[in-house]
């Protein structure tokens, strides 16, 4: 089951690694120096929120990072190696973006202003979105990866990844200036995961493989047996993710192990 590191170099090419994290970070310049954050905040938040709160809800759950580890079940057998860059990015996400929070410490919306919240509501540690993030860094595996290659499907992850940010703004607990700093910081990540996973493959080769897999495992059992998200409305689709993603690895896993039988008595 050894392959080859699948990561082309041109897809971490300097325009497209750096191209939406330079023209977010822009923007979220322009609206704290402009003093817009809060404007623009209230204005898509009194639209976003009569959509509905079971919809924001279950797309934020969505940059959950126990729930987002589990959509990359898909290719536990075919690129390991994303598997592997993912660990590394998701480290790497983690860590920047939890010195941040309590470094900058800046204040979320519901402590300074009266709004509705879905949810929890988070006062504290507003910058930046931890699950813009999170599903900023799938996105950018699964692009700047070559997992997704189709027009329409690298247009569908971007959109998802943007409606997961909206949602932060939607359910109530997020700037606009989180969510588009975490949008860049997930998607840097991601690049940085992919470039030492292709410089240092041993989550993707051979017994290494066994670590990303397990942890795969651990967020599954975690999911289905003790994480809460604090959302009403959101249960089914975590376990039905969750429950999707056990099937669809254990398929995916013996569909592997039966092609290594194959190879070897070839």
């Amino acid at each position: 089951m050894n392959q080859e590191i699948n990561v082309n170099p041109n897809l971490l090419s300097a325009r497209r690694v750096w191209g939406l994290p330079l023209g977010a970070l822009a923007l979220a310049a322009l609206l704290w120096f402009s003093g817009w954050n809060a404007p623009v905040f209230l204005w898509l938040h009194e639209h976003l929120l009569p959509l509905g709160g079971f919809l924001w809800a279950n797309l934020t759950m969505l940059g959950d990072t126990a729930v987002t580890c589990l959509l990359l079940v898909v290719y536990v057998r075919r690129r390991p190696d994303l598997l592997w860059a993912a660990v590394i990015a998701g480290l790497l996400s983690y860590a920047v973006s939890h010195s941040l929070k309590p470094l900058i410490d800046e204040a979320r919306p519901p402590a300074v202003l009266d709004i509705v919240v879905v949810g929890p509501r988070l006062l504290h540690s507003s910058f930046p979105s931890g699950h813009t993030t999170t599903i900023f860094v799938w996105a950018g595996l699964l692009l700047l990866g070559g997992a997704v290659s189709h027009r329409l499907g690298r247009v569908a992850v971007l959109a998802l990844a943007a409606l997961v940010g909206l949602s932060r703004i939607g359910v109530g607990v997020h700037w606009p200036v989180d969510v588009l700093s975490g949008a860049a910081l997930g998607w840097l990540s991601a690049a940085a995961g992919l470039a030492i996973a292709a410089r240092w493959p041993w989550g993707a080769r051979g017994y290494g493989r066994l670590l990303p897999i397990g942890l795969l495992l651990l967020m599954a059992a975690y999911n289905l047996f003790w994480h809460r998200t604090g959302f009403t409305g959101v249960w089914l689709t975590q376990q039905g993710i969750t429950l999707a993603a056990l099937v669809w690895g254990v398929i995916e896993l013996r569909a592997g192990c039966l092609q290594q039988s194959l190879c070897r008595k070839g």
